[in-house]
């Protein structure tokens, strides 16, 4: 009989090989699962392991302030995803009528302003120790984040085979394996990426990236982040910028302006549209500054409205 290292690690291949999640996600399912392997016991037998040992580990887990809710729901579901693979009546039991209690997130998404994003989209100039093309190519995918909200990882997965630059299209493998079309409506920035596409090799494949780095290979989501920190810092940002703090930006931006919240959740690739649901409170947090700004009872009546805190 298997110990429960084993079925673990036969799980990861299987999420791997026959569900083929993305590396990503089987990256973090692998640590996830590690450490629900130290705390169980990873040489222990199956039959050994009762719900409530389960449960245990995953209400410490919950009531642990250092790790985040976020993190906790992704632990959950992946240890919950394991168990009924290996052991429905064990899941059944376990997680049936039984249901973690997750502390709410304590902050919004970091998104940038404005005022910030034209900032980092604005024509950047080449430093010495960049290329041209590193620096169009870098300029390019910052727009495509800010006016997606695709995940860096899915910009960096982009073949050329994915790309229809004339209609605007991104054929996009999201998390889970779950396709979906992307829309660029900017048509400056769709005239942008056909040049960049037309511009590759001849010798391209259908399978070739649609990005690379400097020397020619497919630019990875490290490297990008890099470049982003060093555009960021030769700007003179006060606060660190990331790849997913643009997907944050896009998706506040398109609430702001109106956009139906399930169209957001189908452009970002969410399972769940109670995912989307956190970018409606920061459109209020938004609407509450503008109302304040405005103070239309305070004008009539010559007086100001403090701000609630």
């Amino acid at each position: 009989m298997s110990d429960i290292q084993q079925l673990v690690n036969g799980y990861l291949d299987r999420c791997q090989h026959v569900r083929r999640l993305s590396e990503n996600t089987v990256r973090a399912y692998k640590a996830d699962l590690k450490q629900f392997c130290d705390a169980i016991g990873r040489t222990k037998q199956l039959p050994d392991v009762s719900p409530d040992a389960i449960r245990e580990h995953l209400m410490k887990m919950a009531r642990n302030h250092d790790i985040s809710p976020s993190t906790v729901k992704r632990r959950l579901a992946a240890i919950r995803s394991f168990v009924r693979e290996v052991d429905e009546d064990l899941a059944r039991q376990t997680f049936g009528l039984w249901k973690l209690p997750i502390r709410a997130p304590q902050r919004l998404p970091r998104a940038l302003s404005r005022s910030d994003l034209a900032s980092l989209l604005a024509p950047a100039d080449r430093t010495p120790s960049t290329s041209a093309e590193s620096t169009e190519t870098t300029m390019l995918c910052l727009t495509i984040l800010a006016a997606t909200g695709l995940r860096v990882s899915e910009l960096c997965s982009l073949r050329v085979q994915h790309v229809d630059a004339y209609k605007g299209e991104l054929r996009v493998m999201g998390k889970g394996s779950r396709e979906r079309v992307v829309f660029l409506p900017d048509s400056t920035l769709r005239a942008q990426l056909a040049a960049h596409v037309a511009a590759l090799d001849d010798a391209a494949s259908l399978n070739s990236p649609v990005f690379a780095n400097g020397r020619g290979r497919p630019l990875t989501p490290q490297c990008f982040r890099l470049r982003l920190h060093r555009l960021a810092k030769n700007r003179a940002f006060k606060k660190s910028v990331t790849p997913h703090m643009l997907r944050h930006t896009a998706a506040t931006m398109l609430v702001e302006a109106g956009i139906d919240i399930r169209f957001v959740q189908r452009l970002l690739g969410h399972a769940s549209i109670a995912t989307t649901q956190i970018y409606t409170h920061v459109s209020n947090v938004a609407l509450r500054d503008a109302l304040e700004r405005a103070n239309v009872i305070g004008s009539v009546v010559g007086r100001s409205v403090p701000s609630a805190n």
